[in-house]
């Protein structure tokens, strides 16, 4: 009897402090990989396509259903609340340091307008154009992050949809996209599809949809965590060198 709970109670200490070295080691995974996180510029445009009837009626539209559960949507570099637990928890971590840098409203970069001018503004208006930067991370920590065109119909955005970024090997980019059509009598009307890419870094990237398009792209950007701690390191430096210049000088005059 006496080994057998000697042998339970060894048991439970080495659960319990198992348990309890959890949070840190996590912790610790965490804090490091938002802090070597790669950092990308994504450029996003959507447009509608104004297709044949007949090749409508050929394709397949399957519902897609938004999960809304945990999402990161773009701001105008005021704080931002990012959730402290679930999937996105590594972000949290950092909040001071991501906020006004991750997933801002950036101004579009001369060069991607110059392609989203080549389209057709009759047969393909634009719905959606977007420029931000973001961490990206392996698909369990990845976040979705929502987009919702200004156009409306039956007081409805005309397009909303989810964005996800991630990393495995390769960087990989999934839509998943609701289109009410300006034509559409009824909110049943909506069309929807889901489609994933594997990107190449500064690679333009399209997906194609009988009734909308979409052109993306992803450039590595420096993180800004490193560059905050590189800018640390400099601002250090050029003290000590100052405060040596300023001691040679005062030995120098006595």
């Amino acid at each position: 009897m006496t080994q057998l709970y000697m042998r339970t109670l060894v048991a439970y200490l080495s659960t319990a402090l198992l348990t309890l070295g959890t949070p840190f080691s996590h912790a610790e995974d965490e804090q490091e990989s938002v802090e070597n996180a790669r950092w990308y510029q994504v450029n996003i445009t959507l447009f509608q396509q104004k297709s044949d009837a007949t090749l409508d009626e050929e394709f397949s539209f399957k519902p897609v259903e938004l999960d809304m559960g945990s999402i990161m949507q773009l701001h105008d570099g005021n704080q931002v609340a990012i959730s402290n637990s679930g999937v996105n928890s590594p972000l949290a971590l950092h909040q001071e340091a991501v906020n006004n840098h991750a997933f801002v409203k950036q101004n579009i970069s001369e060069d991607w307008q110059n392609i989203v001018d080549r389209l057709d503004p009759v047969q393909q208006p634009v719905l959606i154009n977007l420029q931000w930067s973001q961490p990206v991370y392996d698909k369990p920590h990845s976040t979705p992050i929502y987009l919702e065109s200004s156009a409306t119909h039956m007081q409805t955005p005309r397009l909303k949809g989810l964005f996800r970024l991630h990393v495995t090997r390769y960087l990989h980019g999934l839509f998943q996209v609701q289109y009410l059509g300006e034509d559409a009598k009824s909110i049943e009307e909506t069309l929807s599809f889901s489609q994933s890419r594997r990107m190449r870094s500064g690679e333009i990237h399209y997906l194609d949809h009988p009734k909308l398009g979409v052109i993306m792209r992803a450039i590595p950007v420096t993180n800004p965590l490193k560059k905050s701690a590189s800018e640390e390191t400099d601002a250090e430096e050029t003290l000590k060198n100052t405060e040596g210049s300023n001691q040679s000088v005062l030995n120098s005059r006595i």
